[in-house]
Order: structure tokens, then C-alpha cells, then sequence
């Protein structure tokens, strides 16, 4: 399988998916800063990490500027978040305001748990955090968005591996 693995986060969720699927599928792995379009002409898998911030990946104008070199491609995306994971109208909702239709169609989309470990973020991520439990009225979110969660776990690519590995099977 001719691929490559593109990953863009924030405190480091992401990047350590993207390292754990290169290990596994052994494929090369690369920030978004170094992925050309002559790169991405070199491979017909393209697997792709972005994790979410308030709601937005923090890929989407990168894919918007790719979405023509992309729809050609066998395209993954893998999106780690927090409480999406678990809720299909959330996920269906980043679906809808980050990924345009040349990418919603050709791709095949998995949401991964991240982690967050509010001792950890910046001043006004923490901020923003504190201020969303604030409003927020369900408890169990609310008890996250206070706390932190580490939800980061290899097991977690397990549908996605196997998808791709189906994938090339029927290549």
C-alpha cells in the first residue's frame, strides 16, 4: 500500500494516533507544514489526522485547499475530540462545518477519544475550558471540561486499521 499518514493537532493526541498507525502500517508520517502537493501526488492512500478546537478541525482550511488533490485519492480521516466520540448529531455537525463535499464523499471518517490535561493547556485554552463548564449543563461534561480526561489509547485505531487493511485487500 502506497500511503501516507498527515497529522495536524493541538496538545498531542493526534500526533501520537499518527505515530502508533505509521508503526503499525508502516507508512511514513508527516506534520501538515510538510506535505506539498508534489507529495501528496506520490501516494494513492492518504490517512489523515486532524484533532478538533471549539468545534473546528484544525485542518480544515488545509483541506479545503487540498479537497481537488485529495478526491482521487483512497482518503482516511481520523478526528480526535473529546465528546463527539460518542455523540453521532456532533459528529455529524463537524462533519457538516468542516469537511466540504468533494472530501465528505470520497472519505472514510473515524472519531477517536483525544485527551485533555487542563493543568497542561495555555492560559486562555484553560480560560475558554473554565468558562465552557461554566454555561455547560450536562454534569458529566461539565465534570470533564473541569477535570480533564486521557481517553488515549492505541486500541482505539483498531476500526480504522481494519478498514484500511480491508481496503487494500480489495485493491
Amino acid at each position: 500500500m502506497n500511503g501516507i499518514i498527515i497529522y495536524q493537532g493541538k496538545y498531542g493526541a493526534t500526533r501520537q494516533y499518527a505515530h502508533w498507525l505509521g508503526e503499525t502500517l508502516q507508512m511514513p508520517v508527516s506534520k501538515v507544514e510538510n506535505v506539498t502537493p508534489a507529495v501528496l501526488a506520490l501516494y494513492d492512500t492518504i490517512i489523515i489526522g486532524s484533532s478538533v478546537y471549539i468545534g473546528r478541525l484544525v485542518l480544515r482550511d488545509w483541506l479545503k485547499e487540498n479537497d481537488i488533490r485529495l478526491k482521487d485519492k483512497k482518503l482516511f480521516i481520523f478526528i480526535v475530540c473529546s465528546f463527539a466520540v460518542n455523540d453521532m448529531t456532533q459528529q455529524l455537525e463537524i462533519i457538516k462545518n468542516n469537511l466540504g463535499a468533494k472530501i465528505k464523499d470520497v472519505a472514510e471518517i473515524f472519531f477517536l477519544p483525544g485527551r485533555c490535561v487542563v493543568s497542561g493547556l495555555s492560559w486562555k485554552d484553560r480560560l475558554m475550558l473554565k468558562l465552557g463548564a461554566w454555561i455547560e449543563k450536562d454534569p458529566e461534561k461539565k465534570s470533564v471540561m473541569r477535570n480533564g480526561f486521557d481517553h488515549l489509547e492505541r486500541s482505539n485505531l483498531k476500526p480504522l486499521i481494519e478498514n484500511i487493511h480491508r481496503m487494500a485487500d480489495d485493491y
